[in-house]
C-alpha cells in the first residue's frame, strides 16, 4: 500500500448531490426539476474543466462551477435573482461529507498514512470545504490542480501532487469515485483505488484501477 493517499474531494470525500437541499430551498420547482438541475450542473462543471484543460485556457474551478450552474438554470428556464444564485452557488462550500469519510481519514491518519486532497477545486475553495466539513484536521496537504493551471485527468496534476508530497509518483495512491480520474492517475504512474459506490461497470478507458472498493470504510479496513 502506498504510504501517501490522495483523495478526490468532489464525489469521493464529499457528496456533490447534497446541493439538492439548497436548490429545493431556493427554487420554487418540482423535485424532478431540482434533480435535473443538480445533474446538469455537475455534468457541465466537469465538462467545462475538461474543455479548459484541452484548450489550455485555465479558469479557476469556482468560475467553471458558476458557469455550470448558469447553464443548468438556463436549460430549465429558471432565472433566479443574483442573491438567490449566490446562495445556490455557495452550496459547494457546504457539501456534506460521505458518512464514512471522517472516520476513514482518522483511522488512516492514526495508522501513519500521509493524507492529501487532490482536486480540481481551486485552493481557496478546497480549504473552505475542508474546514466546513471538519475533514481538515485529518489532512496533511491540500493539492489543487489550479496550482499547475490545468485539470484532472491531465498528467501534470498527478505529477504535481507527487512533487508536493515529496514522493515518487508510484508511492502515491489516488482514491477517487470518478473512473476517469482513476484512469488519469494510473496513466500518470500513480497507484489507484476506485470507490465504486453504485457498483457501476468499469469505464472502457484502457486503465483498470489497482483496487476497486464499495466504500471509503473498505479502504481503511484493508490497510489499517
Amino acid at each position: 500500500m502506498a504510504r501517501a493517499l490522495c483523495f478526490d474531494m468532489y464525489g469521493t470525500l464529499c457528496d456533490t448531490s447534497t446541493v439538492t437541499t439548497r436548490l429545493s430551498e431556493e427554487l420554487d420547482v418540482s423535485g424532478a426539476v431540482v434533480d435535473g438541475v443538480e445533474r446538469t450542473w455537475r455534468e457541465r462543471q466537469l465538462r467545462y474543466s475538461t474543455h479548459a484543460a484541452l484548450m489550455e485556457s485555465y479558469e479557476p474551478f469556482w468560475n467553471l462551477t458558476a458557469r455550470g450552474l448558469d447553464y443548468a438554470l438556463a436549460l430549465y428556464d429558471l432565472d433566479p435573482s443574483a442573491e438567490t444564485r449566490r446562495r445556490i452557488l455557495e452550496a459547494y462550500d457546504e457539501l456534506e461529507p460521505f458518512p464514512d469519510a471522517d472516520e476513514t481519514l482518522r483511522r488512516l491518519s492514526e495508522d501513519g498514512r500521509e493524507l492529501a486532497v487532490l482536486s480540481n477545486g481551486n485552493p481557496a475553495m478546497l480549504k473552505r470545504l475542508a474546514e466546513n466539513t471538519g475533514l481538515m484536521k485529518h489532512l496533511d496537504r491540500i493539492v489543487s490542480a489550479g496550482e499547475v493551471e490545468t485539470f484532472k485527468p491531465a498528467p501534470a496534476v498527478y505529477e504535481h501532487a507527487a512533487d508536493r508530497l515529496d514522493r515518487s509518483i508510484g508511492d502515491c495512491r489516488l482514491v477517487s469515485s470518478n473512473a476517469w480520474d482513476v484512469a488519469g492517475a494510473g496513466a500518470a504512474g500513480m497507484k489507484t483505488a476506485w470507490v465504486n459506490r453504485r457498483n457501476d461497470p468499469p469505464e472502457e478507458l484502457g486503465a483498470d484501477p489497482d483496487r476497486e472498493l464499495r466504500s471509503l470504510e473498505e479502504l481503511a479496513d484493508t490497510v489499517v
